[in-house]
């Protein structure tokens, strides 16, 4: 199958991973107190193949997880085979978006479940990891609301853990667009539908993880990433549009000031470290659609490797890169992780133009990025060991790092106790040669030892031998 980014549904892009053996069928009945954690953990850290289980004791349906935490698993899904491409084609493809189109029905209403039917923990009943008390079957679920003024949807993933048989807390901060159509919804003291969509085709799935600007609709991005409209239906019960192609839709409300402690004590996030359970908003499952023989998409959260880190960290990278080269010239490349750290490539045009690039980033960012490396256009970014090497040689202390007190945090970040956790400080590293330093001095400004022409050279005498 050739490189493309159209996938039908999730069903064909599975089937594409498993025609190059990067999809494993665990047929093994998985007890989802335990031995999920650990198929996840020791496949992840081995940057292994999805994994499909098709047995997990108490469940009454397959789930995937690890789908597209990979680099060349996510790469394949926008149809794309390098990270040197990555973040140009996305802003061009995203120049122009492309709106969803209304269908009639479509394959996620093929069954229902309702009233009493409906038991969240035959659908996922995974604890991810062993201090999670409840199981979680939000790591990877799409939270569809509307706006109630203008009507625009938005797809947002926020950690949702089982409250009761149709209960789960919502985990939105009230920062994200999702949490601002709550309170919206709130103030007019009418209860919020929302739909949860899990197991979409691999684009709406990245999309869901855009950060974007207010009225911006995610299906809009997807479909601009997937050069063809998002098809979509209408929801059974409620005024939310999902994609027709889903395994899931549960759709439900948020009443107003609904509010309960997660049963948990702890989660396993992003960050790689535990997360305290909090007092959150309740989604009332009341209806549930789904696809003959459904399949769950779920994920184990970590630090790198994840699905977070490539669904979450690297759309968020794209838009931020996009921003970025729109207002500051000389911004090649960049690359971003979900936790915090951001690493942009520059040629560099004149002084304080690092500077110019963290002050930018910090401001227009879409991802909550503390700390900021700025490299000359002669760094590979994508090899941590060159940024290292450009951080270990063309920093001096006193003079290239910055520290920017009170900008805005995020909630999960382990750094700051619980109190301080609404602000957190900026670090900007410019890790571009000096040259006007030397200038300045009067000396000869240090060169590489790359020797660029014996390379040539070599590469007409050998070819490929060397």
């Amino acid at each position: 199958m050739e490189l493309k980014a159209n996938w039908k549904d999730m069903r064909e892009f599975l089937a594409y991973l498993e025609e190059r053996g990067k999809l494993d069928h665990v047929k093994e009945e998985m007890d989802p107190e335990w031995e999920v954690n650990y198929a996840t953990r020791a496949t992840l850290q081995k940057l292994g193949p999805a994994l499909y289980f098709e047995n997990i004791k108490g469940m009454d349906y397959p789930m995937v997880a690890g789908m597209l935490a990979e680099d060349s698993r996510f790469l394949a899904a926008l149809g794309l085979e390098s990270w040197d491409t990555y973040n140009n084609e996305w802003a061009r493809r995203t120049e122009t978006l492309v709106p969803p189109v209304m269908v009639e029905t479509g394959p996620c209403k093929e069954e229902t479940i309702d009233g009493d039917d409906i038991d969240l923990a035959k659908i996922c009943n995974v604890k991810w990891h062993i201090k999670d008390k409840s199981a979680f079957p939000g790591t990877l679920l799409i939270s569809v609301t509307k706006d109630p003024e203008d009507g625009v949807h938005n797809l947002g993933i926020y950690r949702m853990g089982i409250q009761e048989k149709n209960k789960m807390c919502w985990g939105a901060p009230a920062s994200t667009h999702g949490g601002m159509h709550l309170e919206k919804w709130e103030r007019l003291e009418k209860p919020m539908p929302m739909a949860l969509v899990t197991g979409v085709e691999p684009l709406i799935e990245i999309a869901g993880g855009v950060g974007t600007s207010p009225g911006v609709d995610e299906y809009t991005i997807a479909g601009a990433l997937r050069g063809e409209p998002v098809e979509l239906v209408k929801c059974d019960t409620i005024d939310i549009n999902v994609p027709a192609t889903a395994e899931w839709v549960l759709e439900g409300h948020i009443y107003p000031h609904d509010r309960q402690h997660e049963v948990t004590e702890w989660f396993g996030e992003y960050t790689g470290f535990y997360g305290e359970a909090s007092t959150l908003p309740v989604f009332v499952v009341e209806h549930i659609t789904h696809r003959h023989n459904p399949i769950f998409h779920g994920t184990r959260e970590q630090w790198y490797p994840s699905e977070s880190h490539y669904v979450v960290g690297r759309t968020h990278q794209a838009e931020s890169f996009k921003l970025l080269k729109a207002v500051v010239p000389g911004v090649l490349d960049m690359r971003c992780n979900p936790a915090y750290e951001a690493i942009v490539k520059i040629d560099k045009m004149y002084k304080g133009h690092p500077q110019k690039v963290m002050n930018a980033l910090w401001g227009i960012s879409r991802g909550p990025y503390k700390h900021i490396i700025v490299v000359d256009k002669d760094i590979d970014i994508w090899d941590y060991e060159m940024v290292h090497w450009a951080m270990s040689t063309r920093v001096k202390a006193d003079r290239d790092v910055t520290i920017i007190p009170r900008i805005p945090g995020q909630w999960l970040d382990p750094s700051c106790p619980f109190s301080e956790r609404q602000y957190s400080a900026g670090m900007g590293i410019d890790a571009t040669m000096p040259t006007e330093e030397y200038i300045r001095c009067g000396n000869k400004i240090p060169q590489l030892v790359d020797d660029p022409e014996i390379m040539e050279r070599g590469k007409k005498r050998f070819g490929d031998r060397f």
